[in-house]
């Protein structure tokens, strides 16, 4: 019995859904999709403009590194030799905060710190936040029973200062939300299992690096990973699939 699928949106999940379904009907599955998409062009927010010879990236500009998905499907779709990694030494993130631009501190992996020195003589966190920071190396493993919000699992790990100079302007830059309003397992089911694995997010992130950059002691893989002509380069290949 061939099975009918309606995928709603033409966005990239949209258009990775409907990708997946037609590598699936040419290997014999019986199956048929229709996408539907209000707007005129397909692609949802990947847009990529060129403003006098530079790209400039309208939505996402990367994806992370450490989630194998999208770098996956870019190989699948003929995209390999096309993916650049980030220069994590030369990458700076600015947070304004009592009305000034302070750069975020080298070895913050997605608001989790990694690197001692570094944080230790940040401006941008208070002596009390910085003490919270060393002792989250010791918190032991909690697997929560109910899910909660990522303000919440920060605050436990780091403090309050955490969430207001941190998750908050991070995560309305990805998300749109507030880390208050946003669901640790929506959004960072990752966190849940690091921390009910390890304890420290500190000391997952570490394991997590270590583990990518593999036994032959190679550099840590880029924190980001993009495309050479931007990230609309992915639209535009599943549309010529």
């Amino acid at each position: 019995m061939t099975k009918r699928i309606a995928i709603i949106g033409g966005g990239i999940s949209g258009l990775s859904a409907a990708f997946a379904l037609e590598e699936s009907r040419h290997a014999g599955a019986p199956v048929e999709y229709v996408l539907f998409e209000s707007c005129p062009r397909l692609g949802g927010v990947l847009v990529t403009d060129r403003v006098e010879g530079c790209l400039v990236e309208a939505g996402p500009d990367s994806f992370i590194t450490e989630k194998p998905w999208a770098a996956d499907l870019c190989r699948k779709i003929g995209l390999g030799d096309q993916l650049i990694g980030s220069n994590d030494s030369e990458r700076k993130t600015y947070i304004l905060t009592k009305g000034k631009l302070v750069v975020m501190p080298d070895g913050l992996m997605f608001m989790v710190p990694t690197k001692i020195l570094p944080t230790v003589f940040s401006p941008l966190f208070s002596l009390r936040t910085k003490m919270r920071m060393a002792a989250e190396w010791f918190h032991p493993p909690h697997k929560a029973s109910a899910d909660e919000t990522v303000a919440e699992m920060v605050e436990r790990h780091y403090g309050p200062e955490m969430v207001d100079r941190l998750a908050d302007p991070l995560l309305s830059g990805v998300y749109g939300g507030e880390a208050s309003q946003l669901s640790v397992r929506a959004v960072l089911a990752r966190f849940a299992e690091m921390e009910a694995k390890h304890g420290s997010l500190g000391r997952a992130m570490l394991a997590a690096r270590k583990k990518m950059a593999g036994a032959a002691n190679r550099p840590a893989p880029p924190l980001f990973t993009s495309l050479k002509e931007g990230m609309q380069q992915m639209v535009d290949a599943l549309l010529s699939r």
